[in-house]
């Protein structure tokens, strides 16, 4: 069931993205990462290119980031999740695709030497809409061709337009805490500067877990 609440806090940051676009004649909504008041995150499922299913709650205990946006914006979608997965797992650098998913998480400053460090995970979801059987065989079939070691989450029903919004033709992002709560969200075309608070405010978000 989606949260109405959840999909008005967030939907409110990309409306207002897209209106700065427009009065100010630019050709992407204007980049943006906010807080937000933690809400538990809408209960949906999406399956992924393999078929498998998936949920916001299976990551509990580790931040879950989820990036996505139309065709327009898949290639620095792309790089956006490279660049978090990088920044968290450090050890994945030069590394193949498949080896660099199983890196780990770095360690957080003053943990307890052992403890388990909340995982950062950046999972990409590809905006397709509705469509019918044989149509959604052949898309899964395509990414599984140009993804065969990352799983995508295949949105078929505008769950993350209705959840969250969607600035188009830039990368969208929402990020879910290890409790399973909806604490972050970003849209736009993400400078260095923006990247950098995001990737601040996930790791906030990793020191709140392990001080519970």
């Amino acid at each position: 069931m989606i949260s109405l609440a959840t999909g008005v806090l967030t939907s409110l940051l990309f409306a207002q993205a897209a209106a700065s676009a427009q009065t100010a004649n630019a050709a992407t909504p204007q980049a943006q990462v906010v807080k937000l008041r933690p809400q538990k995150a809408p209960a949906f499922v999406m399956t992924d290119q393999f078929e498998k299913e998936h949920r916001c709650q299976e990551c509990q205990g580790d931040v879950l980031v989820l990036i996505y946006g139309d065709r327009e914006s898949s290639e620095f979608n792309k790089q956006l999740g490279e660049m978090i997965h990088l920044a968290f797992h450090p050890n994945a650098k030069n590394l193949p695709p498949e080896k660099a998913r199983q890196a780990a998480p770095s360690a957080l400053p003053g943990q307890t030497a052992g403890a388990r460090s909340p995982d950062v995970k950046a999972v990409p979801v590809a905006i397709i809409g509705k469509a019918p059987n044989l149509v959604k065989s052949i898309i899964r079939n395509e990414f599984r061709k140009a993804c065969p070691d990352c799983p995508v989450w295949m949105d078929f029903d505008s769950t993350m337009q209705q959840c969250f919004g969607m600035a188009p033709g830039v990368p969208n992002v929402v990020v879910i805490d290890t409790a399973g709560q909806v604490r972050m969200a970003a849209g736009g075309k993400l400078t260095r500067e923006h990247l950098q608070e995001l990737v601040d405010g996930i790791q906030q978000l990793r020191h709140e877990a392990v001080q519970r």
